[in-house]
Order: structure tokens, then C-alpha cells, then sequence
């Protein structure tokens, strides 16, 4: 049997196939064919099916028992057109042919008339049918079917012809037709058959070759998935037979004819396997391979070579034990032989059809490739076998990972080469040659793992991958080729590191490091110690001291400096700051190192690095450090003091220049916040607004330094802006005083010039212990700023370690006062009136104040007090009167302008300093003073902010707020559990204690309390054009009577003493009689323009008449610039000077109309300005 084709038979009686056979051959082989099942089945399409024509023979010729046939249809080609010819003849021969072929079963049969180009296909004349085509459909067609067909030698419409395209459509009809009748046959026979199974004499084999006949049915149909269900169920039937041990109807299991070790397990042509099955004794062997074949055919018709490798992979290892159980009847390596002959069949028949698939479908390949280098590194596999069975590998990983349990006790000294011809040997050429030639084997070993590598590669295994490049590298190290090993096993001992595969890692390791050692690669073998040492868990404790022996004897003659991560040979655990002086010298770190190794390690310097502003990082280290097995509590310290809340980003631990790290910031980990403070013991700098500051001036900044417990000496100091607009000026000097901080004596004091450098730096002198030290620095900023932000770093040398101080401050310039200045000018003095108020909603207390003289000025007369106690309220003023006198000579050294001096202490700063004081010895009193500056500060943001000092300026009582215990909480986060609650219960305290303070207990704690001064220069003219007035009256012995005319003289001089120096420029003034119109009249200019120069006296006759009886004030008289840019003044002698006036001793009537006030003067010249002029 063919078994690919359908069989079409065609009878040619009349000599017409040789006219036909090229039209019928080109319309081959048939296309879209539609079955439609009798049975249940669906619906089935073929795309298209192959025909093998051949011709019929009359003859009966025996099939086999169950052999399936293949012929499906049978043509009777009929060449005729003589009506008595067909009667007499051709009828018979047809019939006799029809007769014949409804002898075989289930075949289809169909007449063709072949007619010639001119033949006419029927004569119809009175409903008479003549042509002979007519005759045969008329006696050979049964019921509906149409059994006849009409074509033409040759037809004038070519290959669209309408008589060809019937004539295959019935083809088409004809072999479904019969393909129908012989699966229901089939499936009839076959349940027959197998509900026949449990009784006497029932055999499997005819059961097989039976439903077989379906299988290749659907075969032949190109229904390849029908068929391989077939398969499938023949397979599951045999495990069913298998599992009853029922297998009389297998002689043996087999596996003994020469080449079943290496036989193709896909052809199933390899053994006529069907003749074996139909005589009942084909053995298991071959059976299992004859249905895993079939199936295999099934699957690579459809293209599917991903199942066929995973169904080869899975029928190989489950053979196996089957085969295992028989090998002693088998050749030696038999089993070896043949699983490495199966996976190569596999993987060598699916390459082909991969290309193709791979093309349509580039994803393809990743799967493709999974089950590829899964049955590549199977194969490989028997070589590690075969390898170690004839020495050319050793028993040990990873060749001996896969060995059978009986073989893996052996030692190499106990493997003997079996005899050459004991039970025969296997055939498979390839590996004959591995096992006689250890250059085969290796070259056969690379091959196979090389493409395994690919294929794992391309199907993104890493894993995988990394275990084939493995077993390489194993088998460089045992051929001794140390280099190859090495640069394999490190470029893949990291990936197992990344993926936690310890116990495979360790075995690549330990031959690694191996090859290292003996390649003298030192830097290597540290670094492959210390992965074992990582993985100890996996490592014997013998072997683990071993490694820790061999890491610390060769650490030190490191090239370069190797880093690797702390865990898992080390723990660390940040526990706390530890900063009481009663516990620790200097602020330090607690933590704890737990060593996992099996060995004490002496540890050079750990380093504890924590992140956050000012600075961005800060070191806590310590040195020589012996680190034991299990835990080790270690004090970490910093050359850094600062404070603020830092995060713990890492650690560092040198051994040599082996470097062990932690980062404390991975993801997922919660950050841990320590709060630090500045070492109490050490230097501290702050800086603040100096205690004094004159406006006008370059301001400065005062830097205030102790040097703490220690003795300082190289310092330097160095302040850099942390914002926009504000920064500190370069000088060559720098005004400092220093004096030891036992007293505030100013003979204990000492003013030093300190040298700044290019950097910026300021150059400190050495200084002894509890020394403070000021520095005045000079800033240039906003004016519309009131605080600074400003970085202090100090680097000093102690006890012969160099230490820094780095602070962030806040600085707030404040100036709490306002001062506003008049001038009074009279003809040899000036009198000042100062005014001050407070600059803010705070009330101000000042202390002292004075007036400061210029070169120009002298202060000849001031208030007698200068030491007040005046509290100045918001929104109150006070005023302070000074009389100054021109110098004669210019003191050059003193200021250009006077200077108002004030000093001050604000309620604010004075209830502060005392509220510190009291809570810094509460908390001393506990030995935590170490937190009171930022307590304090969080206590003066949360809680003395909204107090009331107008109300304790009033009532000498401060009232605080009440005690929030979550506020307090909520900025003690980033302290320890004990040091938190400690300091919230003091707090608390605290406040109980002191609900209400009263301004005896805020001086009783701050006596010295500190004050500031403000020196305010005030601008006070030099020059001035001043005029005296006076309104003389003629006869001032007379007595002024009411409603009488008085003669007066207004005289206008103007000074010498304040006009400027050979100053002949001529002004133009003019002088104003201000009359009160209720008390006097006046006759005469009330405003007149005039010249004047200085030392001309003017003359200006007025008549006053008074209105009114009693003492009047005389008229007020003011002598103004015309210019704007003129500053006049006036002094005028009878400023509330008032006269008597007296009634008439006869009383009158007067009707006095109302008088123009502003007439224009006759004979006057009018002026561009404004026109001045008197009532008539």
C-alpha cells in the first residue's frame, strides 16, 4: 500500500485514456473537499487530496488479512456512438464491470462517456432519447445517484470547461462517499472488537492492526489529526494492556536485532513492523517504537514539531525504566546508545521543518528552543555516563549528577572497562569513537553543549544555560586547561550569585577558586573565597574554617581593593546614639556586627556613613577591631560635630583591602533616623546679630566659638551662604577678642586681627581649653531680609586628631526700634528731638541712651538719665531732647554724623533666656542636657510662640500654653524609645511647673541677661539760612487799647553763623504774618517778597489793632524760600510772646465791613511766582 495516496482505477476498453489522461492529470489533485461524517463527527474540510490513477484489472487478486485498501473509486472511461454497437456490446462490458466492482466493498464506481469535439451529448425529439450516453445513464443509474459523466477529448472551453468541473465535482462525491462507508466499517468492527476484549481468545493485535486501518483511512484523507487520535487511543489501550499485564500477545520485550540501539526511531519502515503484529510476535520494543513513529508522522505532517519534542522527550524517559530492566539481556551501553540515538533523531528530523515555521513566525523559535536543548543536554547527558564508565571523566559533579544509583559509590579506582564482547556492543559509530578517543569525546562533549547553550540562549533559559556552561568548564578544569576553566566559571558564578543558587554555586566555586590559586591569581581566588565563605551555609564547618584560613592569610597582598556586601557573612544592627557625657567621652554610634563566620576576623576600620543637609554625610568609624563568631557590640565616633536628624545609608568594614559594605537604603527597607546633637565636650560655634549694630554701616555677623574640654590649635573657620542674596564679604582682617569663659572680666579679655584667607577661611589662633572666642564678619545682604541662612564649618586639630564642627544657622537681623529726629535751629544751637518706638508687635525695655557727637557737632546739654528701665510699648513713642552746638575746629575723629545710641532688651529675648535657663537645669538635673539647644528651639516654635508679652510688660506675669504632649511627641520621632519618653516626661513637667511666671523668677534665672544697642545716625543740617524775626512796637511803655491803632516795626535779620562759606548767591525769601483775625487787625503787608543776604537787617512797618481785651498773643511771622532747593528757617523772638490790652475808657460802636484779605498791592512789580501781598 502506498499509504499517501487515494487509489482511483480507470478501465480504458475503447483505447480513450491516452486522449484524457493529460486533461484529468492537470486537474489533480483535488481541492477543497468537504466531508460531511455519517456519524456524530463534525464536518471536515480538505484542502486538498492527492490521487494515484492507475488502471483496473480484472483479475481477483487476495488481499491481505486487515490490510485497509486504499481504492476508493473506480472509472469506466466509454468511447461510443452507435446505438446498436452499445446494445449489442458495450452494454455487456459495462455491466460486467460494474458487476465485478460491487464485489469488493465499499468502492465507488463511475461511467464516463468520452465523446469527440463534434458529438452532441443528447438528441431529444419527441421526448425520444437516441444518443448512446442517454442509453447508459438510462440503464446504469440507480435511484437518484447519477453515476454517469459526459466529457470531450478535446473541449473548446479548456480547463474551465463545464463537463470536466462535473466530472470532478463527482470524482470529489464518489471517494467521500466511499472513505464514508469504510470508516463506519472500520468503527463498527472496532467496537465489535473491543467489547470482545475480556473474553477468551480476544487479541490485541488484531485489535491494533484494525483500528490501525482507521488511523491510516484518515491518513490517506489527509485528516492527519483524526488520525493521530486514533494513535493516541491504540497508545492509551496499550498502557491499559500494560498495567493488567496482559501481554501474552508480545513474545518478549526485544531490543536485541543489531542496530536497535541506534535505530531511527522515527522510521517506522525500519522493520516491517506491521507483518510482526499480524503474526503475533513483534516485541515491546519494537511495538512502543512502531506507535511512537506513527504518531511522530501524525505530527510532523501537521507541522507540530514543538509536540513532537515534547512527546519524544516524554516516551524516552518513560522507556527507560523499562529498558534499565532488561539490560541484561541487552548489549552493554545499550540503553546510553539508544537515548542518545533518540534525542538526535528527533532534534536532526525537527531542524528542517524549524526553518520554515521560524520564517513565518519569528516567536516561534523561543519554544522551538526550550524542547530542542532539552533533548540536546539529554543526549549530553549519556556522555557523562559513557565518560565516566570508561574513565575518561571523573565521579564527581557535575558528571556524576545523573548516574544510576548502583554506579554512584563507585570510585574511580573501582571502574573497570567491561570486556569488549560480554553481552556485544552497541553500534552507534559516534559514540564508539568517544569512548576510544578522549579527543572524540571532547569534541562530541563541546558540540552538544555548544548547541544546547544556543538553544537555551534563544529560548531565554539563563539558568539552563548557566548548568551546560557549568559542565564545560568542569571538563576544562579536568583536562587541565586552567585558563579556559577560569574565564568560564567567572563569567557565570555571579548569575548563580544574583539568582541564590548557593549549593550549585559552591560546586563551580570550589574549582574555580581551585584554578585561581594554581594560576596564582590572587585577587580572583579572594574573590571566589569570599563567595564560598557567603555560601557557608552549604559548606561543611571543616571546610568553611579552611576558606576563612586561606581569605585571611592571603588579604593583604591584594593589587586592588575588592568590595563585597556584608550579608550573609555578616549582620549589622543600628541600635542608638549614645550621647551623655557620663556614658561616652564623645557622641557615638551603637551597633551591633554579628560575625557568621566559623573564625574571629580582625577588622582594620569599620565606618558608619549617615546622609542628610548640612553636612550631606558624616563618617562614625572605629579601628582595629576583632570581630567573633556571633555578636559584637561596637561604639562608632565622628572627627564631625553637628546636629540635625541624619539618615543611615551605610557601612563599611576594611580588612586589608578587602572592603565588606551595606546600604541601609535598599527598596522596600524602612529608613532608619538617628537625631544628633552637637558633642557637648568639643568645640561649638553659633552665630547670631552682634550685641551692638549701627545703622548705616556695613553690618557684620558675630561668630561665638568655644573650644570646649580640649585644647585647639590649626583652626580655621569658614562661612558660606545657603541662600540667594545674601553673602559674606572677603577681608584681608578679621576683629576678633578672646577670653576664657569663666568670667566676663574685660581684663581677662583680648582683641586679636585674624587673617582671612583666599577661600574665604578665617585663620584661628590657638586657643585653650574652655576659651571663647567672638568674631565680627562683615555680610553684604537684602534689606528686605530679616533671616539669613548660613553654613559655620570649623576645622581644628585635638589631641592629635583632626576634628570639624559644621553647623546650619538661622540667623534672624532684627531692629526692634524705630527713631525719628527733628531739628530746632536757633541762632547759636541746635536742639534734637529724637523719637523712638518700638519696630513690631514685641515690647521693647530700654536700658540706656545717649547722643554720640560728630566731628561737626558737640552735645552741650542732654538729659541728666542716661540708665533707664522704660518699657516702650507697641504703638507708644518716647522722646528724647538734645541741645548741640557747632564745633569751632572739626574733630576729625570722630563720625561724620551723630549717633543715637540705645540700649535695649526685649521682653521676647528676656522671657526666653530665662525659660532656657530653668529647662536647661531640668535637664541637667536627668544628664541629658545634651538635647536642650534643639528641644529648646522645638519648644520656642511650638509653645512660646503665641505668648502674650504686652500682657507680661503690663502685668509682669507670663502665662504659657498648655502642655501638648502630641506636638511635643511629634518632634521627638528620631530618638530611641528611652531617650524619647525620658525627655516628653520632662517636658511635661516642665510645664506644669510653670503654668505662670512672674518677672522675679525670670530675673532670679537669667541675672545677666543679655542686651543689645543699636547706634542710629541721625542726619542733622550743617547749614541752614536762618532768619531771626521780631515784631517791635513803637511805643512799647504805652498801653494797647482795644480798637486803637499800634504802631510796630517788623525787623528780619538773617544769621551769619549757619549760612555757608562765600556764599554771595542772592535768594529771594519772603516772610508770613499769620493773624488770628478773632484777636488782632492789621494794616500794613502781611506777605511780602524780599532779597536778603546774610547779616542785612530788614525793616518792615505793620499796624496792629487789637479786637479784643486781655493778654493776645502777637501774630505768629514765618520767613520761607522762594527757591525749593533754599532750606530757610525761621527764629522767631516773639513766639508766644503776648501783650496786654486794655478797654477804652468810653465804649464805641464800630460796623467794620469784612476786608479783602489778599488785595494786589499798587506800584508792584508781579512776580512769575506768586504774587504777596497785605490787606489795605
Amino acid at each position: 500500500m502506498n499509504g499517501r495516496k487515494v487509489t482511483v482505477t480507470y478501465c480504458d476498453e475503447f483505447g480513450v485514456w491516452p486522449l484524457v489522461a493529460n486533461d484529468l492529470s492537470s486537474r489533480l489533485p483535488l481541492k477543497n473537499l468537504q466531508w460531511h461524517p455519517s456519524s456524530q463527527r463534525s464536518e471536515r474540510f480538505i484542502p486538498s487530496l492527492e490521487v494515484d490513477l492507475q488502471r483496473f484489472n480484472f483479475e481477483q487478486v487476495p488481499q491481505p488479512l486487515l490490510s485497509a485498501h486504499t481504492t476508493y473509486l473506480n472509472l469506466y472511461f466509454v468511447n461510443c456512438d452507435d446505438n446498436d454497437v452499445y446494445k449489442n456490446k458495450v452494454k455487456k462490458q459495462i455491466k460486467t464491470w460494474v458487476d465485478l466492482i460491487a464485489t469488493k466493498k465499499n468502492q465507488e464506481w463511475l461511467i464516463v462517456y468520452v465523446a469527440g469535439q463534434d458529438t452532441k451529448r443528447t438528441n431529444n425529439y419527441l421526448g425520444l432519447k437516441t444518443t448512446v450516453f442517454d442509453k447508459i445513464r438510462a440503464d446504469f443509474n440507480q435511484g437518484k445517484r447519477d453515476r454517469c459523466s459526459y466529457i470531450r477529448i478535446v473541449d473548446s472551453d479548456g480547463p474551465s470547461s463545464d463537463l470536466w468541473a462535473a466530472f470532478i465535482e463527482k470524482m470529489k462525491e464518489s471517494i467521500l462517499a466511499s472513505f464514508d462507508m469504510q470508516v463506519l466499517q472500520i468503527q463498527e468492527d472496532t467496537r465489535r472488537l473491543d467489547m470482545q476484549r475480556h473474553m477468551p481468545g480476544w487479541n490485541y493485535c488484531t485489535f491494533f492492526i484494525l483500528k490501525e486501518g482507521l488511523a491510516q483511512a484518515f491518513e490517506i484523507m489527509t485528516l492527519y489529526e483524526d488520525a493521530l487520535i486514533q494513535y493516541d487511543e491504540l497508545e492509551a489501550s496499550f498502557f491499559q494492556v500494560l498495567r493488567d499485564k496482559a501481554l501474552a500477545w508480545f513474545g518478549h520485550f526485544g531490543a536485541t536485532d543489531a542496530g536497535d540501539d541506534c535505530g531511527n526511531i522515527l522510521d517506522f519502515k525500519r522493520k516491517d513492523y506491521r507483518d510482526l503484529i499480524n503474526k503475533n510476535i513483534i516485541s515491546v520494543f519494537d511495538f512502543r517504537c512502531y506507535l511512537f513513529a506513527r504518531q511522530t508522522r501524525m505530527l510532523l505532517k501537521l507541522q507540530r514539531i514543538i509536540e513532537v519534542c515534547k512527546r519524544g522527550q516524554l516516551f524516552i524517559s518513560s522507556f527507560i525504566p523499562a529498558i534499565r530492566e532488561n539490560e541484561d539481556v541487552l548489549v552493554d551501553n545499550f540503553l546510553e546508545s539508544w537515548v542518545f540515538s533518540a534525542c538526535m533523531n528527533i532534534v536532526n528530523e525537527c531542524e528542517p521543518l524549524s526553518t520554515n515555521l521560524i520564517a513565518a513566525d519569528p516567536n516561534f523559535i523561543i519554544v522551538y528552543s526550550a524542547v530542542k536543548a532539552d533533548l540536546l543536554l539529554t543526549a549530553r547527558r549519556q556522555l557523562d555516563k559513557l565518560g565516566i564508565k570508561y574513565k575518561h571523566l571523573p565521579v564527581t559533579e557535575p558528571f556524576s549528577i545523573y548516574l544510576d544509583s548502583k554506579v554512584e559509590n563507585i570510585n574511580n579506582d573501582e571502574i573497570k572497562s567491561p570486556p569488549a564482547k560480554s553481552k556485544g556492543s552497541m553500534t552507534n559509530e559516534k559514540l564508539l569513537e568517544a569512548i576510544n578517543s578522549v579527543e572524540a569525546f571532547d569534541k562530541m562533549y563541546m558540540a552538544l553543549s555548544t548547541r544546547g547553550i544556543k538553544s537555551y540562549d534563544a529560548c531565554y533559559r539563563p539558568r539552563a544555560a548557566l548548568t551546560v556552561h557549568g559542565d564545560i568548564a568542569a571538563l576544562k578544569y579536568i583536562r587541565d586547561k586552567l585558563d579556559e576553566a577560569v574565564r568560564i566559571f567567572e563569567s557565570m558564578i555571579w548569575r548563580y550569585d544574583e539568582q541564590d543558587w548557593g549549593s550549585i554555586e559552591n560546586s563551580l566555586l570550589v574549582k574555580c577558586a581551585d584554578s585561581q590559586k594554581r594560576l596564582g591569581k590572587t585577587d580572583q581566588f579572594i574573590e571566589s573565597l569570599l563567595t564560598l565563605l557567603k555560601n557557608a551555609k552549604w559548606l561543611s564547618k571543616e571546610d568553611a574554617t579552611l576558606y576563612m584560613e586561606e581569605l585571611l592569610s592571603n588579604v593583604y597582598k591584594l593589587d586592588v581593593d575588592i568590595r563585597r556586601a556584608f550579608s550573609p557573612m555578616f549582620g549589622i544592627t543600628v541600635v542608638s546614639i549614645i550621647d551623655e557625657q557620663s556614658a561616652v567621652e564623645s557622641s557615638s554610634v551603637e551597633i551591633f556586627i554579628e560575625n557568621h563566620l566559623p573564625k574571629s576576623l580582625h577588622c582594620d576600620k569599620l565606618c558608619l556613613r549617615l546622609v542628610g543637609n548640612n553636612p550631606e554625610q558624616i563618617w562614625f568609624d572605629s579601628s582595629d577591631l576583632d570581630l567573633a563568631p556571633g555578636k559584637n557590640k561596637i561604639h562608632l565616633t565622628s572627627k564631625t560635630s553637628t546636629s540635625g536628624n541624619y539618615v543611615v545609608e551605610a557601612c563599611e568594614m576594611y580588612v586589608g583591602k578587602l572592603v565588606f559594605t551595606h546600604n541601609f537604603m535598599k527598596d522596600g527597607q524602612k529608613k532608619r533616623i538617628l537625631r544628633l546633637n552637637h558633642d557637648m565636650n568639643r568645640l561649638q560655634a553659633t552665630v547670631s546679630q552682634p550685641d551692638q549694630i549701627c545703622l548705616g554701616e556695613r553690618q557684620q555677623l558675630a561668630v561665638h566659638i568655644n573650644t570646649g574640654k580640649t585644647r585647639i590649635s590649626n583652626g580655621k573657620v569658614l562661612l558660606e551662604s545657603q541662600m540667594e542674596g545674601f553673602s559674606i564679604l572677603k577681608t584681608d582682617k578679621v576683629q576678633a577678642v578672646i577670653q576664657a569663659s569663666s568670667g566676663d572680666n574685660e581684663n581677662n579679655s583680648k582683641t586679636l586681627e585674624l587673617d582671612m584667607l583666599e577661600t574665604g577661611e578665617i585663620v584661628l589662633p590657638t586657643c585653650e581649653p574652655e576659651q571663647n572666642l567672638q568674631l565680627l564678619v562683615a555680610y553684604e545682604g537684602s534689606y528686605t531680609e530679616f533671616e539669613y541662612r548660613l553654613k559655620t564649618t570649623v576645622t581644628y586639630d585635638s589631641e592629635g586628631k583632626q576634628r570639624e564642627f559644621i553647623s546650619a544657622h538661622s540667623i534672624h537681623v532684627t531692629v526692634p526700634l524705630v527713631v525719628t529726629e527733628t531739628s530746632i535751629f536757633r541762632e547759636t544751637c541746635v536742639f534734637l528731638k529724637v523719637d523712638v518706638s518700638c519696630n513690631g508687635d514685641h515690647p521693647v525695655r530700654i536700658l540706656e541712651s545717649k547722643l554720640k557727637p560728630s566731628k561737626i557737632y558737640a552735645v552741650e546739654n542732654s538729659s541728666a538719665v542716661e540708665k533707664w528701665d522704660l518699657t516702650l510699648f507697641p504703638k507708644q513713642a518716647a522722646t528724647f531732647v538734645y541741645k548741640l552746638v557747632k564745633r569751632d575746629n572739626i574733630d576729625h575723629d570722630l563720625k561724620p554724623k551723630v549717633r543715637f545710641y540705645a540700649k535695649y532688651r526685649t521682653l521676647k529675648d528676656e522671657v526666653e533666656a530665662s525659660i532656657g535657663t530653668m529647662l536647661e537645669k531640668k535637664l541637667a538635673q536627668h544628664h541629658v542636657t545634651q538635647h536642650f539647644t534643639y528641644v529648646f528651639s522645638k519648644v520656642k516654635e511650638a509653645f512660646l510662640s503665641s505668648v502674650d508679652y504686652v500682657s507680661y510688660g503690663l502685668t509682669d506675669v507670663v502665662h504659657l500654653d498648655a502642655f501638648d504632649a502630641e506636638l511635643c511627641e511629634s518632634f521627638l520621632l528620631n530618638r530611641d524609645l528611652k531617650t524619647k519618653v525620658e525627655l516628653l516626661d520632662l517636658i511635661e513637667e516642665f510645664f506644669e511647673e510653670h503654668e505662670a511666671i512672674t518677672v522675679r523668677t525670670i530675673k532670679d534665672n537669667a541675672p545677666k541677661p543679655r542686651t543689645n544697642a543699636i547706634l542710629f545716625p541721625l542726619e542733622v543740617p550743617t547749614s541752614k539760612v536762618l532768619h531771626t524775626a521780631e515784631l517791635v512796637l513803637t511805643d512799647p511803655e504805652k498801653d494797647l487799647l482795644v480798637s486803637e491803632a499800634c504802631p510796630c516795626t517788623l525787623r528780619i535779620k538773617q544769621s551769619s553763623d549757619w549760612s555757608l562759606e562765600n556764599n554771595d548767591t542772592d535768594n529771594e525769601f519772603y516772610y508770613d504774618i499769620d493773624v488770628d483775625y478773632d484777636n488782632w487787625l492789621l494794616s500794613g503787608k502781611r506777605r511780602l517778597r524780599f532779597i536778603s543776604k546774610p547779616g542785612e537787617v530788614f525793616e518792615f512797618p505793620v499796624d496792629l489793632v487789637p479786637l479784643k481785651t486781655g493778654n493776645l498773643l502777637l501774630p505768629a511771622v514765618r520767613v520761607s524760600a522762594i527757591s525749593a532747593n533754599v532750606s530757610a528757617a525761621t527764629v522767631y523772638v516773639n513766639s508766644a510772646q503776648q501783650v496786654l490790652v486794655r478797654a477804652k475808657s468810653k465804649t464805641a460802636t464800630f460796623f467794620v465791613e469784612q476786608q479783602q484779605r489778599f488785595l494786589q498791592p499798587q506800584n508792584t512789580t508781579a512776580y512769575a511766582a506768586q504774587d504777596i501781598s497785605t490787606p489795605s
